[in-house]
């Protein structure tokens, strides 16, 4: 027995206070939790503090026993969500202690501060066997402070030449310097701290690239997890191993000046037609690699970097702007990529200049492409902002008047701060109109953009894979896959399963397992959305209609105990089921034979003979050496949950099924256990003293077996056998969907009500509203880009749409869309795509792009680039669309200057009349 201070809870490791059910007192214990872990969970994040991870699913079960959102009171202090001791196994590599690959924050974890982290542990402590899972908040900023808590550290091989392939593992955090990577060096090879050595880095492709800069820190050189660090030890004459091998050669477009050689073949070893570069995948740098080339491609682009007309109009006082490093970096790497020296190249240094300002970039996490094309475009922008200094602008409504002089108006204004090729060439204006639906006002602006980002009109339908489990405790369970609507409900589901068992809809409870417990039951009301494609989805037949008045839910879960009387040394085993039983009436012997009679099908028998008519059979015969484990008593009297006979049995003892025959002092190979939702929390042993056991409406009992009962017992093959309709192998279920680039703009274009998240202030109504809003295209720029939004975000699903979307690549007429009465030239021609494959998280982008010179079409797959062709580019991975207006008038190249020669003078922006002077510019240039 326990020294809990509450004695009615018969545990041996949870040594939390727990509240006492819903009473007011249970209440107000859990409820304070709430209130001083909220106070704390704002606490915004230092550099160098530490922080925890906890798992979702245990702090959102300690967030509803707690009484975390205020319109959910109803469970507050209820034991069967208590959510026992906290446990990060989900969290943890198999029989490791190293996290899982891939885990994101508010889906698989939850962040908390350490003060919070104490309180809890203090309460709840860990599961036995785990640690803390704590980690140190880290500036990822280079100019700007940028603080993330640092989940994963970056693991580096180790090298020592010339025996480069024995490595050591070694774990850095992206803070550390080059130069305790070199101590670490130093201390692993054993080598002296007088002897000099080179630091380099080896690819796969027996590249090395010298790290000379020892003060930069592991994230500032984009280094990357799995990547070799060779030491090259200086000999004893002064002479370094390998210079006899490699010729070094200065790469003038890395923003630090680095030595590269290659035990191979060099990827500059011969020359390439100019544009068709690979570029290296540095980590995760795919999304990165994909947009570059389409850009690279894009030919006024590629035109205005090559002549270097960006020095005449670098904008470095900017505060908006990047003090011009974008716009160096990017047109550095573009002269590399149209040297024609190189087959591929890697983007090191723009990605580094990059994770300086805009450090959401920096690290090796897969990112959104054209997210990260939104910043590239930014970015460049302001670095070249011919405006030093931006006017204040009020804006004006539009007040009746018409769209000409409106449209006129807000373009100009938007040119007065804005006033750029990148404005030149990408930027087009909408027109937004918002209506009230209370008082009719209409409001309407006129707002400049880079993209059109066009929603895709698709059935949105999903299949789900799930296993049925019967009444009839002698049929296997049925595999089956349904075809569902994505933000449907359980009680979608469970109608589709219907039409293929024959099972009413309403006689199914459905839940999410997890590690022989149920991670979630869900209700009817429950959405698709939250089970994932890796979830073990359960569907329970139940004999009555769910929710029939006097019957309740007992979930079951087996589990080993190694230790008796000692709850919580054990582990859970095989699948858990529910039990459809009567509130009251129910006692200890009808309640196990139920359990027996449901385990039938895979309970062993000793006796061999087939006519065996029950699995009574089974349980009287166990060898007599096995111990009675029922004879343990319930540790107090509060924890007695029997109530004095009075009720007739209820027909639903059976569970639709007829229970195996009393026996007389039978020996039971099991005792039970009311739990939580979690299993990990003892609410009382039941006792076998044949009063009837009062139910709650929703209950959790583990049958707890000791190790010798259940290997003689249980199969453990026979109860995870299942059988599969014929729907689990129809592959493709849902009927593909074919979209025309049209479909998409028409609805773009369409009227749509605001959602509540997203409601309109009206002026006139003085209070939010959820309007109705209309897009229309006004003007359209030389180069038109079109994000196809694939992805979608809720909070328990994340999405991906990879319906085939067909575009043109010659003729994409945008004049049936332009509202303007004198729209300039509106048809365009492609010149490249970025496309992303596979799902969220885990895909991988590449670009198909138009070589400007040569007219063909290239596919670019990071550092491998192959021919394709025109009739090759629309698939169903296409994400991002470039088009040029096929009547291009070039007006852009008149607003940019021309370059700067050494004899020119600097550039005088607008608004800003002091020159500089010829030298700075050209000291500038040189430095750069």
């Amino acid at each position: 027995m326990c020294s809990c201070s509450r004695n009615w809870i018969c545990t041996r490791y949870v040594t939390h206070d727990m509240a006492e059910g819903t009473t007011a007192s249970g209440m107000s214990e859990t409820t304070s939790e709430c209130s001083q872990v909220k106070d704390l969970m704002d606490q915004p994040l230092s550099d160098g503090d530490t922080w925890y991870l906890i798992d979702l699913h245990w702090f959102n079960l300690w967030k509803k026993y707690a009484g975390w959102d205020k319109w959910d009171s109803s469970n507050v202090g209820d034991l069967t969500n208590h959510p026992g001791n906290i446990d990060n196994s989900v969290l943890m590599k198999e029989n490791s202690k190293e996290l899982k690959e891939h885990l994101t924050e508010d889906i698989d974890f939850a962040l908390v501060p350490e003060p919070v982290w104490k309180l809890l542990f203090q309460w709840y402590q860990l599961a036995p066997g785990q640690e803390p899972i704590a980690r140190k908040v880290v500036d990822h900023g280079m100019l700007t402070s940028y603080l993330r808590v640092e989940i994963y550290l970056t693991e580096l091989k180790l090298a020592k030449y010339p025996e480069v392939e024995k490595t050591h593992l070694q774990k850095f955090s992206k803070r550390d310097t080059l130069e305790n990577v070199e101590k670490v060096l130093r201390e692993v090879f054993q080598i002296p701290e007088n002897t000099n050595i080179h630091l380099w880095t080896k690819s796969s492709n027996q590249t090395y690239e010298e790290l000379p800069m020892k003060k930069q820190s592991i994230q500032e050189l984009s280094l990357m997890s799995n990547q070799t660090l060779v030491a090259e030890v200086q000999n004893e004459d002064g002479s370094w191993p390998r210079k006899s091998s490699y010729s070094k050669r200065s790469t003038a477009v890395v923003a630090y000046s680095s030595n590269r050689y290659s035990d191979g073949d060099s990827s500059s070893s011969r020359s390439v037609q100019p544009g068709r570069c690979g570029l290296n995948n540095l980590g995760n740098t795919c999304f990165m690699n994909s947009v570059l080339q389409c850009m690279s491609n894009t030919p006024p682009i590629q035109r205005y970097f090559l002549e270097e007309r960006h020095w005449a109009e670098l904008n470095k006082e900017n505060p908006l702007g990047n003090q011009g490093e974008i716009a160096k970096a990017f047109a550095d790497l573009l002269k590399a990529m149209w040297s024609g020296q190189h087959h591929s190249f890697p983007p090191r240094a723009f990605k580094l200049q990059v994770g300086r300002f805009a450090p959401q970039f920096s690290g090796y996490q897969q990112h959104d492409s054209q997210e990260l094309l939104t910043f590239l475009l930014d970015g460049l922008h302001e670095d070249l902002n011919r405006i030093l200094k931006k006017p204040y602008i009020e804006l004006k409504d539009a007040d009746g008047r018409s769209d000409e002089e409106v449209a006129r108006e807000g373009w100009e204004n938007y040119r007065k701060r804005n006033d750029s090729v990148i404005v030149d060439l990408f930027h087009g204006l909408l027109k937004s109109t918002l209506v009230c639906p209370e008082c009719n006002k209409v409001s309407v602006t006129f707002d400049p953009t880079c993209y059109l980002s066009l929603p895709m009109p698709v059935k949105k339908e999903r299949p789900v894979e799930l296993y049925l489990a019967r009444l009839d405790p002698e049929v296997k369970a049925m595999r089956y896959r349904v075809i569902v609507p994505k933000m449907g409900t359980i009680l979608d589901l469970t109608e589709a399963l219907s039409k293929l068992c024959g099972i009413p809809a309403d006689h199914m409870i459905v839940a999410d397992v997890h590690q022989h417990k149920f991670h979630q039951i869900f209700t009817n009301e429950s959405s698709i959305s939250q089970i994932s494609e890796r979830d073990v989805i359960y569907a329970y037949e139940l004999p009555e209609k769910l929710g029939t008045p006097g019957t309740c839910c007992l979930s079951v879960y087996l589990k080993e105990v190694k230790t008796r009387n000692n709850y919580g040394y054990g582990s859970m085993f095989g699948v858990p089921f529910i039990l459809q039983v009567p509130r009251e009436g129910m006692d200890y012997d009808k309640l196990y034979r139920l359990i027996i009679t449901r385990m039938k099908r895979y309970l062993k028998t000793v006796d061999e003979d087939p006519a065996a008519p029950t699995s009574a059979d089974a349980v009287t015969n166990v060898p007599s050496s096995i111990p009675n484990s029922c004879e343990s008593e319930m540790d107090t009297e509060e924890a007695d949950l029997s109530l004095e006979n009075g009720n007739e049995a209820h027909p639903m003892e059976t569970n639709g099924i007829e229970p195996v025959a009393n026996q007389s002092q039978p020996k039971r190979i099991f005792t039970m256990d009311l739990v939580n939702l979690s299993g990990n929390t003892s609410l009382g042993k039941l006792k076998q003293n044949g009063k009837p056991i009062s139910l709650a409406a929703k209950n959790f009992l583990t049958c707890e077996w000791e190790p010798a009962v259940k290997e003689a017992s249980y199969d453990a093959e026979s109860a995870e056998d299942y059988n599969e309709d014929a729907s689990s192998q129809q592959r493709v279920n849902v009927k593909k969907q074919v979209l025309q680039l049209k479909e998409c703009l028409e609805v773009f274009t369409s009227i749509e009500r605001l959602g509540a998240d997203d409601a309109w202030y009206c002026p006139s109504c003085k209070k939010h509203v959820r309007a109705t809003k209309k897009f229309d295209l006004w003007s359209l720029p030389e180069v038109l880009v079109i994000h196809l939004k694939r992805f979608s975000y809720t909070r328990s699903l994340r999405d991906k749409l990879d319906t085939l979307v067909e575009f043109p690549t010659r003729g994409l007429n945008m004049a049936p869309y332009i509202i303007d009465p004198n729209p300039t030239d509106a048809v365009y021609d492609l010149i490249g795509v970025c496309n992303h494959y596979g799902g969220l998280g885990g895909g991988h982008y590449t670009a198909y792009a138009k070589n400007k010179d040569d007219g063909s079409w290239y596919y670019f797959d990071d550092s491998s680039v192959s021919e394709s062709s025109e009739d090759s580019v629309c698939t169903k991975a296409a994400y991002v669309l470039f088009y040029i207006q096929r009547n291009q008038n070039s007006r852009w190249i008149d607003n940019v200057r021309p370059p700067l020669t050494k004899s020119s003078p600097a550039p005088v922006h607008k608004t800003h009349a002091k020159r500089n002077s010829a030298n700075d510019s050209e000291e500038e240039m040189d430095s750069s």
